[in-house]
C-alpha cells in the first residue's frame, strides 16, 4: 500500500470561466487519499453562470497507459457540488497512473443536468474518451445558459502533478434587442411579444473540435398555422414604453429619449445560409392617449452567431416600420392659394 501511495498523487483543480478577469490560486492538500478541491471564478452576466450562482458541474474523463492502447474511465457523469467554498465530486477519491495520458471534460447547464439533451461519454471503441451532447434543445421550452471545459492533454507523473484546470467557456450564443423611438417627442410606443421565430432549436455538440453540428428545427414553419420554433426575448419591469425625447427649444424644457433593452435568449451558434429568421414584436403607437396603430412589426435576418458571443440588434421604430403615415401638407402652384374670382364689374351711376 505504501508502494501505491508513492506512485499516485490526487489532484486540485481550478474553474475558470472564458473571458474571466482572474486565474484562481490552487489550494493543493499534501499527500494521496485526498479529494480534488476546486475553486471557481466565473463573470458575471445577465442570466448566465457567474461566482455567485455557480455551485455544481459534471466531469468525464479518463487516460490511456503509456504504451498501451486500453482506454480507462475514470469520471463518466460524476457530479462535483461546492458546498461552504469547497468543491468536491461525489464517490471515492481518483489517483494519477504514472505516465500515463489523461484528458477530462466539464458541462453545467445553470446547475442541473441537463433537461433536453443526452450527454454521452465514449468507454470504448475508435472514439473512447470521447463527450457527446446529442439532440441538444435550445428554445422557449428550454432555456439555460451552457458552459463546457476541456482539460486538453495531461501525461501523469510519479509525483508533483499540478492541478488540473478546468477553464470554462460558453458553447451558447446570447442574443437581445434595444429599441429607440423615431417617432416625434408627442408619440409613446409600447413594445411586446418580442421573439426571433424559425430558428434552429436542436444540434448535437461533441468534444472532437468542441463543436456543434446537425442544426435542425423540431417545428417546421407554418404561417398559416401559426407554427415555428421560436425564442421569447422577455421584457424586465412593468414599463415597456419608448419615446424620441425633446430637445429646449426656448419654453420647452428638454426631455430625454426612452428606450427598451430587453433581457438576454440563449441561441444555438448558426451560421444561417438564407435571411429567413423573423424577429417579430408588437407595437401599439400612442399619440397623447389616443391609440393610433397596434399591431405586430415583422423583419428578417440572416444571423451568424458564433458559441460564446453575446448580440445586440438596435431596432428603430418609425413611421414606415409601424405601418402608420404621417399627415402632411402641400402647397405649390397648382393647390396654394387660389386666385381671385373676377367678377364683371357694376356700374353706380349716382346721378340716376
Amino acid at each position: 500500500m505504501n508502494t501505491l501511495k508513492n506512485l499516485i498523487f490526487c489532484a486540485a483543480a481550478a474553474l475558470t470561466l472564458s473571458a474571466c478577469i482572474s486565474t484562481d490560486d490552487l489550494d493543493v492538500n499534501e499527500g494521496a487519499g485526498v479529494m480534488i478541491g476546486f475553486n471557481s471564478h466565473v463573470n458575471k452576466n445577465t442570466r448566465a453562470m457567474s461566482n455567485d450562482n455557480f455551485s455544481k458541474f459534471v466531469v468525464y474523463g479518463g487516460y490511456t497507459p503509456k504504451d498501451v492502447s486500453d482506454y480507462h474511465t475514470v469520471f463518466n457523469g460524476v457530479p462535483v457540488s461546492k458546498e461552504a467554498d469547497k468543491w468536491t465530486y461525489e464517490g471515492s477519491s481518483k489517483y494519477w497512473v504514472k505516465d500515463a495520458t489523461y484528458k477530462f471534460y466539464a458541462y453545467s447547464c445553470e446547475n442541473v443536468a441537463l433537461e433536453k439533451g443526452t450527454p454521452t461519454f465514449s468507454t470504448s471503441g475508435a472514439d473512447a474518451g470521447t463527450f457527446k451532447i446529442t439532440e441538444f434543445i435550445c428554445n422557449d421550452g428550454h432555456q439555460h445558459d451552457l458552459i463546457y471545459a476541456s482539460s486538453g492533454s495531461i501525461t501523469a507523473k510519479e509525483t508533483g502533478n499540478t492541478a488540473v484546470s478546468l477553464s470554462f467557456k460558453h458553447i451558447l450564443s446570447k442574443v437581445n434587442t434595444k429599441f429607440k423611438s423615431g417617432f416625434d417627442p408627442d408619440f409613446t410606443i409600447e413594445i411586446s411579444e418580442v421573439e426571433f421565430r424559425n430558428i434552429y432549436d436542436k444540434a448535437d455538440f461533441s468534444s472532437n473540435g468542441d463543436s456543434w453540428s446537425n442544426a435542425s428545427r423540431t417545428v417546421e414553419m407554418n404561417e398559416a398555422d401559426k407554427k415555428w420554433t421560436k425564442i421569447t426575448l422577455p421584457i424586465t419591469g412593468t414599463d415597456n414604453s419608448i419615446n424620441s425625447g425633446a430637445a429646449a427649444d426656448g419654453d420647452t424644457e428638454a426631455v430625454a429619449a426612452k428606450e427598451l433593452t430587453t433581457d438576454y435568449g440563449y441561441f444555438l451558434p448558426v451560421t444561417y445560409s438564407s435571411n429567413n429568421v423573423t424577429l417579430s414584436f408588437k407595437i401599439t403607437v400612442k399619440q397623447g392617449t389616443d391609440v393610433i396603430k397596434s399591431d405586430y412589426v415583422k423583419g428578417n435576418i440572416k444571423p451568424t452567431w458564433a458559441a460564446g458571443s453575446s448580440y445586440t440588434y438596435n431596432v428603430t421604430v418609425n413611421g414606415s416600420a409601424a405601418g402608420v403615415e404621417k399627415i402632411e401638407f402641400s402647397v405649390d402652384a397648382t393647390n396654394g392659394i387660389q386666385d381671385w374670382t373676377e367678377v364683371p364689374p357694376t356700374d353706380f351711376n349716382f346721378g340716376a
